[in-house]
Order: C-alpha cells, then structure tokens, then sequence
C-alpha cells in the first residue's frame, strides 16, 4: 500500500511539474498582459454602451489594442492561454486589472463630485 501511494504521489508530482502549455516564441510579460486586459477591459464597457456608434462606423476595439501594444491576436491568444495554464499568475494579471479599474471609478467619482452642479 505505501508503494502505491509514494507511485501515485510521484506521477502526481511529475505531472505537475510538466508545463501544460508551451511557452509562446513571443512571450509577454506580467505587465504587459495586464496593460492588454485592462485596454480590453475598458474597451469592452465602452462598446457595451454605445454598440451601435462602432457597428456604424466599423470600429474594431481589438484592432486599436493590438495596435497599440505592437502585437496580433495571435500573439494574444497563445499569451492568454499560456498565462491561463498558470493560474497564479493569470490570477495576478487579473487582480491588478480589478484594482486598476477600482482606481479608475473611485477617480472618476470623485472628479464627478467635485464638479460644480448648475
């Protein structure tokens, strides 16, 4: 019984070990990743509110973001997976995001309080 157990507990540890998606050949870093979800968290509530106006001009948000941060969705989409394979730091990127975006509401209203009301 304490063979079985001391196999099993070293497959288990083997196979945690193992990275379970490879690295990207382009890989972003920690910051990186955050500043592209945060830009897409943002552009998403921003599409949300006026769908329309993008729909009519053909706005594409992804475009601007990848644009911006000098990438592509490909780029992206192995970063994304590769960084979700590693749940800590997947975690992290996301709670910098939220704490980011917290800052960002607590900012605006406080800018939206103290303007003067007519």
């Amino acid at each position: 019984m304490r063979t079985i157990i001391l196999i099993f507990g070293v497959l288990l540890f083997w196979s945690c070990a193992n990275e379970v998606v490879p690295r990207p050949d382009h890989i972003l870093s920690l910051q990186e990743m955050e500043d592209i979800v945060f830009d897409l968290s943002i552009l998403n509530v921003v599409v949300q509110s006026d769908k329309a106006s993008f729909e009519n001009e053909s706005i594409t948000p992804l475009a601007y973001v990848y644009k911006k941060h000098k990438i592509d969705s490909l780029i992206y989409a192995q970063n994304d997976l590769y960084f979700a394979s590693r749940p800590l730091d997947y975690e992290y990127i996301y709670r910098r995001v939220e704490k980011k975006l917290q800052a960002l509401k607590v900012a605006y209203k406080q800018k939206v309080l103290a303007e003067p009301t007519n």
